[in-house]
């Protein structure tokens, strides 16, 4: 029977590798929990964790996969005002639910099964490769988090044992019409209910009147949705608080937007007319302190979602070119074409690498931050504000070059919905737009790359990480790429801001190419395969880092500075 989770090695050699002597004991608060469910030790916790993706790789493989075309097809819809799924979607759902999998990172008083981010992140790139329109559903169960972390008692009796349970589902509802990625610039309102709720039941900090329009909302008709308002009259993110309603009276979605891909899941415009909201944390922190954690947790599994849909595209071509013949051969005989699934695995195994060293980081942060916090508590902080967007920019860029190549592997047959790349392809282009383009990612780090984040992500790796015979010259290759992004981010500091912009994506990719490289290199010691990965992945970033140095130390503004970028670009204004 096929499983996604046991039969992907290198996504198990994640899990297998990643800290789990200081993940889960801090997580685990040492193993104390008098809850039935929870584990007494760390093997028991690691069995446990092993059986859930087990559980999730066999789902995603048998109930989810066989039906991803059909959703594609049937697509999600609006009728009478209601949001319905796919019939397959909605199986697939309750599936998950009565499989206790809806709460993979909440508490198990409220029902969850308190997993780590890592855990969760592995689950949600196997739903992706199943059907990435579904992890739109299952992957937004940080939504639960959110509220757990700054909603008040009765918010967490209202909303989080009906999520775990799967009985209702969560969207965040930011986005605006005229703001877009400017979350600071809403406009819609909150002003505070006088009296009790419509329906009798008032959160004890008082519920909340909330007047505006949401557009491009993913799963827009869940039945809470997470949202921001402006409820002081301050502009800027600090007027605005964030909230939380249920789909109801005063909460319409007038439409769905017709997307080229992820077609099961609902995009839509929602619109509050005197509907009720409950204040999550304080006022005028909704923005800063509670949706950016929000958003970094959804980036990250964007980031895994798109690591699945590219596991799922490389998978078909691989096949496709084992069988495909031509001129009496199959086409993997072929060099062009071997090239095309070298370079595949090569990104898709990089990617996954940064988005399960991210994970654990982030595991990290959540047990310091259970402990009641400590010394390394910022350093950890830092490094998932630096890892989280490098994460959500470099696994969303690279989904578009494998599908593209798996159509182009496909021939002319990869151009037709008889095979399932075109619909990767489909699905996939969403990944580096929504939850924040890569080009936000880019320029979110940037800046903290430059102030001390290179050092801070490789001074001590590239120092204490050993190198086996296997790949010899390897840790001399990223020693000389990191010495190129030093002088690089020198030059870049001393540059005006539009420069900075400009050579922001070289330093990212660079720095993506010495992450992945060095996570190849812990495994080469162990793994051939991954030592081949290594040597080859080094040998591309060092030239990588060559190129981004140049750029900096010509002061190449050729593509983006006025008098250039008009030359060349006017004349398509105008539609000519």
């Amino acid at each position: 029977m096929p499983n996604f989770f046991t039969q992907n090695l290198d996504l198990r050699r994640r899990i297998r590798n990643a800290p789990w002597n200081a993940i889960l004991p801090a997580l685990e608060q040492g193993f104390a929990d008098p809850h039935e469910l929870a584990p007494s030790s760390l093997e028991e916790a690691l069995d446990f964790m092993d059986a859930t993706l087990d559980l999730v790789g066999e789902i995603c493989a048998n109930e989810i996969a066989p039906h991803a075309a059909e959703v594609d097809r049937e697509g999600a819809q609006l009728v009478d005002g209601e949001v319905r799924y796919a019939a397959a979607t909605t199986k697939q759902l309750k599936l998950l639910a009565e499989s206790g999998l809806m709460g993979f990172i909440l508490p198990r008083a409220h029902g969850g099964l308190n997993l780590p981010v890592t855990c969760y992140t592995a689950a949600v790139e196997m739903v992706s490769q199943a059907d990435a329109s579904l992890m739109t559903l299952f992957a937004l169960q940080g939504c639960g988090e959110t509220l757990h972390r700054f909603g008040d008692a009765e918010v967490h009796e209202r909303y989080l044992s009906r999520l775990c349970a799967g009985e209702i589902t969560a969207c965040m509802a930011l986005t605006e019409p005229g703001a877009g990625s400017d979350l600071g610039a809403v406009r819609m309102r909150a002003v505070p209910r006088p009296g009790p709720t419509p329906d009798g039941v008032g959160a004890k900090n008082g519920s909340w009147i909330l007047n505006g329009s949401k557009c491009f909302i993913t799963n827009g008709g869940a039945d809470v949705l997470l949202t921001l308002a402006r409820t002081e009259d301050v502009e800027g993110g600090a007027g605005v608080s964030l909230f939380a309603g249920d789909r109801g009276a005063g909460v319409e979605v007038p439409k769905l937007e017709e997307k080229l891909g992820i077609h099961g899941s609902p995009t839509a415009v929602v619109n509050f007319d005197d509907a009720t909201g409950y204040l999550l944390g304080k006022r005028g922190e909704g923005l800063y302190r509670c949706t950016l954690g929000l958003l970094h947790q959804v980036r990250l599994e964007v980031a895994a979602q798109a690591v699945g849909v590219a596991q799922a595209a490389q998978s078909a071509a691989a096949q496709y070119a084992t069988e495909r013949e031509q001129f009496g051969r199959s086409i993997d005989r072929f060099a062009p074409v071997r090239e095309m699934l070298f370079r595949n695995a090569l990104q898709i195994e990089a990617a996954r690498a940064i988005v399960f060293t991210t994970a654990a980081v982030v595991d990290r942060k959540r047990g310091i931050l259970r402990s009641g916090g400590g010394p390394e508590l910022e350093r950890y902080e830092r490094m998932a504000d630096l890892l989280t967007p490098l994460s959500k920019f470099y696994a969303c860029e690279i989904v578009n070059e494998v599908t593209s190549r798996a159509i182009q592997v496909h021939g002319g047959y990869g151009y037709t919905q008889e095979y399932p790349v075109e619909r990767h392809m489909r699905d996939g282009r969403i990944t580096n737009i929504y939850e924040g383009t890569s080009e936000i990612q880019v320029g979110g780090m940037i800046d903290a790359l430059l102030d001390g984040g290179l050092a801070l992500l490789f001074e001590e790796p590239l120092r204490d990480t050993s190198e086996p015979p296997s790949c010899a010259g390897v840790l001399d290759s990223l020693r000389q790429t990191y010495a190129h992004l030093l002088a690089a981010a020198d030059r870049a500091r001393a540059a005006d801001t539009l420069a900075v912009q400009g050579w922001a994506r070289g330093i990212a990719e660079t720095t993506a190419g010495v992450m992945a490289t060095l996570v190849f290199l812990r495994d080469a010691s162990e793994d051939d395969r991954s030592a081949t990965l290594a040597r080859f992945h080094a040998s591309e970033t060092l030239l990588r880092g060559q190129l981004c140095l140049r750029a900096a130390e010509t002061g190449d503004r050729t593509v983006f500075d006025d008098e250039s970028f008009r030359a060349v670009v006017e004349p398509y204004r105008g539609g000519a």
